[in-house]
């Protein structure tokens, strides 16, 4: 039902319930990625590579799945 009603996760290939965890995900980890990042313009020392951590992770998450051909000889 809520298929019918959001169109945007069908677009990128998901369910509703799927795109809604994949969702959740990140934006938990962009949460924790502020709190640091917040932490490190005050005390450079800490979380030295956080953010490029977050960002390595975040590109990955956003990548389209790969798909496996299987060569049936």
């Amino acid at each position: 039902m809520l298929e019918k009603i959001f169109k945007h996760p069908a677009q990128v290939g998901m369910t509703y319930s799927t795109h809604m965890k994949h969702s959740l995900k990140m934006s938990k980890l962009m949460f924790t990625s502020s709190f640091k990042a917040a932490v490190h313009a005050f005390l450079p020392d800490a979380y030295i590579t956080s953010t490029t951590d977050t960002n390595k992770q975040l590109t990955e998450m956003l990548k389209p799945p790969t798909i496996k051909i299987v060569n049936k000889q």
